[in-house]
């Protein structure tokens, strides 16, 4: 197997050369295709995951029908590394929005690199530090902000990875039903459906021919966020 998905991580850099050979040897790859899971929060955490191509959303299923999205991911990015260092399970859960490639690495290797390669554990506990900052932010968002806060959060993510520039204002060029955005953000149908009537009439976003969403003043959506 060919080393350059292990080479995308960036705490590959710091690593040692015989480091370096161990991961790379241990490399397995990773085909998903869309919609398929990644990784279900309660499974065991054997391995991480560096993915080299794709989009994945992480989020908590908190019932059968409700959920809360914590972030969008895009490669070159990893996932697992928390919960395998700790050697615990999947806390969360992460689906496939876009067929993803990139390769594992199983939990063991991982720990015997920290344990022997100083360097590459210093890296590695960057890299947990900046994912922690994230999480707090989203957690924040899960036990504080009301229905409208937590759409226009959800709504950005997604133009963050999939927005594309238009006449009309920034397309999200992926299907976002009311249904499926109630589901990601842990709230009623009839909550999502007042909370877009509301941006919409405030001219924040409309909804196009082709059923995406417009948002047409990025700025505006972001201050709601800090405000």
């Amino acid at each position: 197997m060919s080393a350059e998905p292990v080479f995308s991580w960036g705490v590959m850099e710091a690593c040692a050369p015989d480091t370096r050979q161990r991961l790379e040897s241990a490399a397995q790859p990773l085909h998903i295709p869309a919609g398929d899971p990644l990784l279900t929060a309660g499974e065991a955490a054997d391995a991480i995951t560096l993915l080299t191509e794709g989009v994945v959303r992480v989020f908590h299923a908190l019932a059968e029908d409700c959920q809360f999205t914590v972030k969008l991911l895009r490669a070159p990015n990893s996932a697992g590394l928390v919960e395998v260092v700790r050697g615990t399970r999947w806390v969360a859960s992460i689906e496939a929005l876009t067929p993803l490639e990139g390769v594992r690495i199983p939990a063991a290797v991982i720990r015997e690199a920290l344990q022997t390669d100083f360097a590459f554990a210093s890296r590695v506990l960057a890299d947990i530090a900046a994912k922690f900052e994230g999480t707090i932010h989203a957690s924040r968002a899960m036990g504080f902000d009301g229905c409208e806060r937590r759409l226009i959060r959800v709504l950005l993510e997604y133009a963050e990875h999939f927005g594309r520039p238009s006449p009309e204002g920034l397309v999200i060029r992926y299907a976002l039903p009311r249904q499926r955005l109630a589901l990601e953000i842990g709230a009623a149908r009839r909550s999502v459906d007042r909370a877009l009537a509301a941006l919409a009439e405030q001219g924040l976003l409309t909804l196009s021919s082709k059923g995406w969403q417009v948002l047409h003043d990025v700025e505006a959506l972001r201050a709601r966020l800090l405000s």
